[in-house]
């Protein structure tokens, strides 16, 4: 969020760059249109983890060439795929926070993402402005990666945006790897199989018949 307008207006003016959010917003509405009318699917939080990937994905390539319809392509996808996170997110904890519990716990999760944001926000800045940037100008990263990649200020912040979508993407592969992931998941399958009986699944094999 705080390195998007700047390295928006390094591409374009700050008039087009004006028009281009408020046709990008639409991704909001796209995404929870589609959430409404089909819902997540059986499994919230593998498609919370999934559309993670998708999103990190996206911020890997859609800043790999320094083009404004591949980055305004990548925005709309990311804006449309919120509204999914979003919705898993909420569906799974009230499906696995007993209800009261779910005030504590939202009000924490809260607490921790909005803090996040001016946290990175202020830690992002110095990290752009004293190393990648200098490394895709006057730096190693001229020789390196400058030949395809590209040079300059705003290729340094293009950099730093692929750097984090690759941490991202591991990050969130491992997760869905861990014995949390698991835990999280069968404590879900064990709330929609005690909400709704007529739901199989390997663990209680409980079915509608029974």
């Amino acid at each position: 969020m705080s390195l998007m307008d700047v390295y928006g207006l390094l591409l374009v003016s700050v008039q087009v760059w004006g028009v281009l959010w408020g046709f990008l917003s639409l991704g909001f509405i796209v995404g929870g249109l589609v959430v409404a009318r089909k819902g997540l699917g059986e499994n919230p939080l593998r498609m919370l983890f999934l559309t993670n990937i998708v999103m990190w994905a996206i911020c890997i390539f859609f800043t790999i060439q320094s083009s404004i319809v591949l980055l305004t392509v990548g925005l709309f996808v990311w804006l449309c795929l919120i509204p999914v996170v979003e919705a898993a997110e909420q569906t799974i904890l009230q499906k696995v926070v007993p209800p009261e519990r779910q005030g504590r716990v939202f009000g924490f999760a809260q607490s921790v993402e909005q803090s996040a944001s001016p946290i990175t926000a202020f830690i992002i800045g110095p990290i752009a402005e004293l190393i990648f940037i200098p490394f895709m100008t006057t730096g190693a990263g001229v020789d390196l990666l400058g030949a395809w990649f590209g040079t300059g200020t705003d290729r340094g912040i293009a950099l730093l945006f692929t750097m984090a979508g690759l941490v991202g993407f591991m990050v969130t592969v491992l997760a869905m790897r861990s014995r949390a992931y698991r835990v999280l998941a069968e404590n879900y399958q064990t709330q929609e199989v005690g909400r709704y009986p007529f739901i199989t699944n390997k663990t209680s094999q409980t079915t509608w018949a029974e």
